[in-house]
C-alpha cells in the first residue's frame, strides 16, 4: 500500500452487493469521510455464475463471489487508504485472506450471530444499535477500532452508507426496486 499523505482524512470503506435474479451480483464499495462525506464510489459489472461454477463450487460460491472476485476488485479500485472496510453481508469476510485493510461486518444487535466458546477467537465490537464481528483471521483490535470510528458514529448510522450503495448500484445499473411478493419469492428459494 502507498503511504498515506500527511493531511489525508480518515476514511471508511462501506462494501456490499445488490443481488438481481436476472443479473447476478454487483457490488458497490463507497469511500466515506469520518464525516459521512462520500470521497470515493465504486461499483462491479454484474457477476453471474454459471452453473459449472455453482457445482465446483458448491457451498463456497457465495463468499468465492462476493469477497474474492467483486469485493476485492472494488477495493482495490479505491485511491484513498482507509482506516476499515465494513460489509453488511458475512460471506465478503473471505476478502480479509487477500487484503491488508481491516474488515468487519455489521449487524444489528439482534441478529449478529453469536460468538461461539471454544472456537478460534473472532474480533466483535458493539456500537449502539450494531455489532462489528471479524473472523478468526482477522487481526483487529475492537478498541482501536471503535476509537477510530467514533466520530463517524457520531454522524452517521453504520446502516445508512450500504442503502447509498444499493441505490446508487440501482441508479447506475437502471435496476427496478424489488417488489415485495419478488423479495418473499426470492427469500424462499434461497
Amino acid at each position: 500500500m502507498p503511504p498515506e499523505p500527511a493531511n489525508s482524512l480518515p476514511a471508511f470503506g462501506f462494501l456490499t452487493v445488490l443481488e438481481d435474479p436476472l443479473h447476478g451480483f454487483f457490488g458497490g464499495y463507497l469511500v466515506l469521510s469520518d464525516l459521512g462525506r462520500p470521497l470515493e464510489f465504486h461499483c462491479s459489472t454484474p457477476v453471474l455464475p454459471n452453473e459449472a461454477q455453482k457445482i465446483l463450487y458448491g457451498a463456497t460460491l457465495r463468499p468465492y463471489v462476493l469477497g474474492e472476485i467483486i469485493g476485492q476488485t472494488l477495493v482495490a479500485k479505491g485511491k484513498l487508504s482507509v482506516q476499515a472496510v465494513v460489509t453488511d453481508i458475512e460471506e465478503m469476510l473471505s476478502l480479509a485472506l487477500f487484503r491488508d485493510e481491516k474488515m468487519a461486518c455489521l449487524a444489528s444487535n439482534e441478529t449478529a450471530p453469536a460468538q461461539q466458546t471454544g472456537e478460534l477467537s473472532s474480533p466483535e465490537l458493539r456500537l449502539g444499535n450494531y455489532r462489528l464481528f471479524g473472523t478468526s483471521t482477522c487481526t483487529w483490535q475492537p478498541e482501536q477500532l471503535g476509537a477510530a470510528m467514533a466520530t463517524l458514529c457520531a454522524h452517521v448510522d453504520l446502516a445508512e452508507p450500504f442503502q447509498r450503495i444499493r441505490e446508487a448500484i440501482r441508479e447506475a445499473q437502471r435496476i427496478a426496486e424489488p417488489q415485495a411478493d419478488d423479495l418473499h419469492e426470492h427469500s424462499s428459494a434461497a
